[in-house]
């Protein structure tokens, strides 16, 4: 490789002097940069050393089309070191070359390359992850950061590109859940007429857990709401909630759970975002960026998303490492979904007051069945 020499060089002179100059470990924002071998501890084993973490590539000119980084490295350990992967969370990493295995006290590059026309203009971060067989170190991350200029109009032409390729997704994904729909209700049609279902007269013991709520907690009603932050019905929900809230003062406490519908692509990164606000600030700042949401409801794309996160204080690289992992995602949701389906909850949105599903949601209805609790609860004591 052509950083070869260099690498050879550096490790001729790290065994020579022990370091390397003190200032140069570490950049301001505290990751790791050239290596300091004082620092490193000599084990068994192959030991992936990356020379730097954090990669600055400066401006990217207009013509470039792929961009290219270079990442340095040394096996410090005593059996050779094996390259198994290397990929990153953004969908504009194209891939990599370079060494796959280095012998003891070798160096290596490892060549990566992002596209740029799936990534914005201006000050740009890109996280990847090199993957070894380093039994300590496993998946090392290494970020690069670069400044990416395009011609206006270019950059007008790469979103609405990738709006249509999203909206595309989503209507493929509707279409796959409307035929589903469509078979659900031939099965249940009789003489090629959909039978009416009944309504769910079920009294649910909701288990209200962490969840975030607004209102007394001894409140005598309690409202729970099942919602996706992506479903335009719950967004005409709320300020029912929020009426309900101002009309019987202390009387009444709305409980928000997770139910983002499958079919709704940008609805789970959202729930993602509002419970990693909960985990982080508590109930208030969640129902910051719940509000947030709330008042923008076509702006859900991660960047508005991290807007939001920014806006209320919260720790934006904790932000970007779960909305990017659907995993992580899944597992912040997991115990609101369970409910969901304990409670036979299958659409959005979905209200319980005191347990019992509201068939039909209108104010009246809402006070009807209020009034119905608080003059049982009266009558109890």
């Amino acid at each position: 490789m052509k950083h070869f020499t260099i690498i050879t060089v550096l490790l001729a002179v790290w065994s020579v002097i022990g370091c390397v100059p003190s200032e140069a470990k570490s950049d301001t924002q505290g990751n790791s940069g050239i290596i300091d071998k004082s620092e490193s501890v000599a084990r068994s084993g192959p030991s992936i050393e990356v020379m730097e973490k954090r990669i600055d590539l400066g401006d990217i000119s207009l013509e470039t089309d792929i961009i290219e980084g270079s990442i340095l490295f040394i096996n410090t350990g005593d059996e050779p070191l094996r390259v198994n992967k290397v990929d990153g969370p953004c969908a504009c990493f194209a891939g990599y070359s370079g060494d796959k295995i280095l012998q003891p006290e070798q160096g290596g590059e490892i060549l990566v390359k992002f596209t740029k026309s799936k990534i914005p203009a201006g000050q740009i971060k890109r996280m990847v992850r090199v993957k070894t067989n380093d039994p300590v170190n496993k998946a090392v991350e290494v970020y690069f950061h670069f400044n990416v200029q395009r011609d206006p109009i270019e950059e007008e032409l790469r979103v609405i590109r990738k709006e249509m390729s999203n909206l595309h997704k989503e209507l493929k994904a509707i279409r796959a859940d409307l035929k589903k729909v469509l078979k659900e209700v031939s099965k249940d049609s009789n003489n090629n007429q959909a039978r009416r279902k009944k309504p769910d007269t079920t009294v649910y013991n909701v288990n209200i857990g962490s969840s975030p709520t607004l209102g007394p907690t001894d409140a005598p009603v309690t409202i729970v709401e099942f919602s996706d932050l992506q479903c335009p019905y719950c967004v005409k929900e709320y300020p029912k909630l929020k009426q309900m809230l101002k009309e019987y003062p202390g009387k009444v406490k709305v409980v928000f759970k997770h139910y983002p519908l499958k079919f709704h692509k940008k609805a789970k990164p959202a729930h993602a975002a509002a419970e990693l606000a909960k985990l982080q600030g508590g109930p208030e700042k969640f129902w910051k960026i719940h509000d947030m949401i709330m008042d923008n409801p076509k702006d859900l794309e991660i960047a508005d998303l991290r807007g939001y996160a920014q806006t209320i204080g919260m720790d934006l690289a904790g932000f970007d490492k779960v909305v990017a992992d659907e995993k992580q995602i899944d597992e912040l949701l997991k115990a609101d979904m369970a409910e969901a389906r304990r409670c036979k909850v299958t659409a959005t949105p979905t209200i319980l007051i005191n347990g019992l599903k509201m068939s039909k949601r209108g104010i009246n209805d809402y006070k009807a069945r209020i009034d119905q609790i608080l003059k049982e609860d009266k009558a109890s004591k």
